[in-house]
């Protein structure tokens, strides 16, 4: 199990000096220099020349990037190219605004599994009824709408039909700041953010329910449990203590690859309600082009997936006997 989860660790460290390579190549597929972008495309030679040259735009590439790596190693991220924030520290920026992303991914992927795992569960025991049909086709419904028509839709019932919840988060999230403040702020103001913890919730209920079905009714088909059928073993007893661990092994698994989806995901979310958190960080440094911002989030990105994958390897092996015996999967 060691040298499987030491293997694993060694690929996400050889992904993720590829995705430096990708970041730092990052500001060359823009038109133009990053001081143009900067100081403006009537700015004159000379001006660029100095800024290249008080930002290490006029050294090697290697050299270049020898101190990018340097600086993410110390958790600098440079600072904001914007007009409006030229001169701020990304890494504050970012400190600033993940933290509400973070919450609000979490909170949305533990309700989800506490409402998804016992009804896909449940769907598996009626399978074929007018209950598991019922639920199977609001699932693929919900599942598979688009985040900003979910969103369109939760916000025309609840903001402008029912009044009952605000259709924009409101800009006093914007004081909750640190590591906890906007978990502390969402039980304050659970209404100002309900509505984007229910679309990301929505569509995630709909993927594991789908996921727990299915694995359920594997594993029911098994040898060793018609073996212990066999045996006289309770229905209760078959289905949580032999069915139920191999059957949750494929949500483990999807569980650390759907961490980065909902990262990204946040993209659309925070945009549609105003929520400010990486994702709409994100969105706002692309309008104006605020490359370390963005070189900044896509690392990120990057790293929760590697973390996710890892996450879901660690799982597996801690579920998986064959794991923890061969050290293979």
């Amino acid at each position: 199990m060691v040298a499987y989860l030491f293997r694993r660790i060694w690929q996400g460290i050889i992904v993720l000096f590829g995705v430096s390579i990708v970041t730092f190549a990052l500001p060359s597929l823009f038109s133009g220099s990053v001081a143009r972008m900067v100081l403006g495309q009537k700015a004159t030679p000379r001006a660029v020349a100095a800024f290249d040259h008080q930002y290490g735009y006029d050294q090697p590439i290697l050299v270049q990037y020898w101190h990018y790596m340097v600086n993410l190693f110390h958790g600098n991220f440079g600072i904001s190219m914007s007009r409006e924030d030229f001169g701020a520290s990304v890494a504050s920026q970012i400190n600033e605004h993940i933290w509400r992303t973070l919450w609000l991914s979490l909170i949305s992927l533990v309700l989800a599994l506490i409402i998804a795992v016992p009804l896909g569960l449940y769907q598996a025991i009626k399978r074929n009824s007018k209950f598991d049909y019922s639920v199977t086709a609001a699932v693929f419904i919900i599942y598979s709408a688009p985040v900003f028509l979910l969103a369109i839709f939760l916000i025309s019932i609840f903001s402008f039909w029912l009044h009952w919840l605000p259709p924009l988060v409101p800009e006093s999230a914007l004081e909750a700041t640190g590591v906890f403040g906007p978990l502390l702020y969402m039980f304050a103001h659970p209404t100002g953010v309900l509505l984007p913890i229910m679309v990301v919730t929505g569509g995630s209920i709909g993927y594991f329910s789908r996921y727990m079905r299915g694995s359920v009714l594997d594993t029911l088909v098994q040898d060793y449990i018609r073996t212990a059928k066999a045996k006289g073993a309770s229905g209760r007893r078959l289905l949580f203590k032999h069915a139920f661990r191999n059957a949750i092994i494929p949500i483990v698994t999807i569980l650390g690859l759907i961490l980065p989806g909902l990262f990204g995901g946040a993209l659309f979310i925070e945009t549609i309600f105003n929520y400010p958190g990486m994702g709409l960080l994100t969105v706002q440094a692309t309008r104006v082009q605020d490359l370390p911002v963005i070189m900044a989030a896509t690392l990120i990105i990057a790293v929760t997936t590697v973390i996710g994958n890892f996450l879901s390897d660690l799982g597996i092996a801690i579920l998986d006997p064959r794991i923890r015996l061969t050290g293979k999967r």
